[in-house]
């Protein structure tokens, strides 16, 4: 009996693999732009743990900065929905695999956003009440800080940035590994390994630099990808 090989992926069309291309590397501008802005503006992302006494002052002496930044970062999550879709084709996924790399990618990208949005709806008034306010109101104010920061913060990092992001990774690196493309596949589900272990900061586990290491590294990933699609293009 001779063995059966793994199913090659058919080509496609040049345009739809130019458009993804550019689609990851304008994702990745725009989230390069949201860490350099945010980094500088409000020592994002160590300050995501700050309580509400430091974090709040700090966002409304920085409310223009902040209001780029994360407007930056729910565009490149954003991002993620139509790449779910647009990669399962260019990296021909069919059958379970395609199915699994759409809804992980969309999840990942939804609840990245819906962890975003809270620095543009819900913080800025919450940073006004809080200089504006009293002490009694200031408590207030920190106690709703605190809870839906913590809740949303498990929605949008928890869910959107390690838990779905990693599985839509192993999904690319399951099909860049079929393409023949082994290296960046094994580099590819290392990033998504990374992603995963950031889970245990959620624990009380210090995961120290591992937390910004492992968003530039699965970034890195993606601009990888984006850069061997408009190569594939030409």
């Amino acid at each position: 009996m001779t063995a059966t090989a793994l199913p090659r992926t058919v080509p496609a069309p040049l345009g739809a693999q130019r458009a993804a291309g550019l689609l990851l590397l304008l994702q990745f501008v725009l989230m390069g732009t949201a860490f350099g802005v945010l980094a500088t503006s409000i020592d994002w992302p160590q300050s995501l743990g700050d309580p509400a006494s430091v974090a709040l002052p700090r966002l409304l002496a920085n409310s223009g900065a902040v209001a780029l930044g994360y407007g930056a970062y729910l565009l490149s999550a954003l991002a993620m929905i139509p790449l779910a879709v647009m990669l399962r084709d260019t990296l021909g996924m069919t059958g379970t695999l395609g199915r699994l790399a759409v809804a992980f990618g969309t999840i990942a990208g939804l609840a990245k956003a819906l962890g975003i949005i809270r620095w543009h709806v819900l913080m800025p008034g919450l940073a006004a009440q809080y200089e504006a306010g009293d002490a009694a109101t200031r408590a207030a104010v920190s106690v709703v800080y605190e809870a839906f920061n913590a809740y949303a913060g498990g929605i949008g990092e928890v869910l959107g940035v390690a838990l779905f992001s990693a599985l839509w990774t192993v999904t690319l690196a399951v099909a860049l590994h079929r393409a023949g493309a082994r290296r960046l596949a094994w580099v590819a589900a290392a990033s998504a390994v990374l992603l995963l272990v950031t889970i245990a900061d959620r624990f009380g586990v210090d995961m120290g630099p591992v937390l910004t290491v492992s968003g530039i590294g699965w970034q890195l990933v993606l601009a990888a990808i984006g850069v061997r699609h408009l190569r594939s293009a030409r």
